[in-house]
């Protein structure tokens, strides 16, 4: 059982769920006395969303860190007709995004670059330079080398809005029979959140509490926990107001999925060979793997079971993909030592634009309030690496979907300060202190500071992107 779920069990007897009723569910009492079966634990966290929205509550400001491998190049993200800044950039530039072209590798962001900004020129050598990743150092703020030496920012920000899971970790490993990995997020010194690599498990992990038997009736039982639950929801939908019912479309989508699965699995579990993978949840390409973890991100947010997700593109340092389903025939180690050729790393920062976009459609479609969940929501995509292979960190360039419910001025700008070293340069520390700032963490530092910056005034938030 989740800890903080309020949830009866089974009634032993007569093998019957006992009544759960939302809590603060005011309008017109239409969910009040809603009961759940198998699917409580799963619901009820949704449900009583629900009951904060129409308490008048504001949305919980979500965020979801997805973490490139080999470096995300200046040159990729910058805008067509402002030069890549390479050195010599001494002033903020500050500019409208609607006034701009996007290049062609993050070109399928363009639906969404009136809610989007561009950030480049943050510096983050505190997390270390020259290797081929920073590890617990990217979301940190420490060298990496230290190993989890500290809290990342990630948990900090899920400490400030505290929720059943503080951060959900979801990975694609280049193996694809990895399960988990420890890699870029910790609660604590010492204290790593693993990063669940297989779709398949981080939905048992996530959405399976309720399941019933042993290892040897997983099969089984996994179809009675999907049967129950996609039966819990679509009787739930039913009695939803009308205004309710399109947010658990997408929910009930992801084991819609899962449950078709099974069925193909069971017929044709007498073939011989082996089976080949049915969809993307358990697919072994790699391309399929990340759709997959994209559409259990976006389900876990809409579940209400956290407000965090951070997404691992790489899965440790030194760890590098070879994107043959994007005809890509090198894999990422070659790559960044060619200095990254647009032949190969265009099509792979073409396909991890493609996933941001995927993540903010899924969420645009799931209203909440007088909008929708990305309205309430900021994605975060950047580097493990900074600008490079080898990245020594002078630059850390970020492309940022969403605004946090308003919290943040990040809607259609291209920002980029001035260069390292320079008057009115700023850091990846000051920009998670803005986010930290933004769910109400008022704390003045975060993380180490980087001593090649002394004499420089680094304190405080970004405060070009609070609002």
């Amino acid at each position: 059982m989740l800890a903080g779920v309020n949830v009866r069990s089974m009634n032993p007897v007569q093998n019957t769920p006992t009544m759960v009723t939302p809590n603060l569910i005011t309008r017109r009492s239409c969910l009040k006395g809603i009961s759940l079966g198998a699917g409580a634990v799963v619901l009820q966290p949704f449900l009583n969303s629900l009951a904060d929205q129409a308490a008048g509550k504001a949305a919980p400001g979500r965020i979801i860190f997805m973490l490139e491998s080999n470096g995300l190049y200046p040159r990729h993200v910058q805008p067509k007709g402002i030069e890549e800044p390479r050195g010599g950039v001494m002033q903020l530039i500050d500019r409208r995004l609607a006034d701009l072209e996007l290049p062609d590798p993050i070109s399928p962001l363009a639906p969404f670059k009136d809610r989007m900004a561009i950030i480049q020129n943050l510096s983050h050598r505190v997390a270390g330079g020259g290797d081929h990743g920073k590890a617990y150092g990217g979301l940190g703020c420490y060298h990496w080398r230290k190993g989890p030496a500290g809290q990342t920012i990630d948990h900090a920000l899920a400490t400030a809005q505290p929720n059943i899971i503080p951060v959900v970790g979801l990975g694609i490993s280049p193996s694809a029979e990895a399960i988990f990995v420890n890699s870029v997020s910790a609660s604590g010194p010492k204290r790593t959140t693993p990063i669940v690599c297989q779709p398949d498990l981080a939905f048992q992990s996530l959405f399976g509490s309720v399941a019933q038997g042993n290892a040897g009736k997983l099969f089984q039982s996994r179809n009675m926990l999907l049967d129950w639950i996609r039966s819990d929801i679509s009787r739930v939908r039913r009695e939803l107001p009308s205004m309710d019912r399109e947010k658990l479309d997408i929910y009930l989508d992801t084991f819609e999925q899962m449950r078709s699965r099974q069925d193909k699995i069971a017929t044709l579990k007498n073939l011989k060979g082996n089976v080949p993978a049915l969809d993307k949840f358990n697919s072994k390409m790699t391309t399929q793997r990340f759709e997959a973890q994209c559409a259990i991100a976006v389900a876990s947010l809409a579940s209400g079971l956290t407000n965090v997700v951070t997404m691992d593109a790489a899965c440790g340092v030194g760890s590098y993909h070879t994107w043959k389903e994007l005809g890509v025939t090198l894999d990422g180690h070659a790559i960044g030592h060619k200095d990254g050729p647009d032949e190969f790393s265009v099509p792979i920062r073409k396909f991890h634009a493609q996933r941001v976009a995927d993540l903010a459609k899924r969420l645009d479609s799931i209203k909440e309030g007088n909008g929708t969940m990305l309205d309430n929501t900021l994605i975060v995509w950047m580097s493990d690496s900074g600008e490079a292979h080898h990245g020594f960190c002078a630059q850390w360039p970020m492309v940022l979907v969403g605004n946090m419910g308003g919290r943040l001025k990040t809607a259609g700008r291209f920002l980029q300060f001035p260069q390292y070293k320079a008057a009115g340069h700023r850091t990846i520390t000051n920009f998670y202190l803005a986010l930290l700032q933004a769910v109400g963490d008022k704390r003045a530092k975060f993380g180490e500071p980087d001593n090649e910056l002394k004499d420089f005034d680094m304190s405080g938030p970004l405060a070009e992107i609070l609002a």
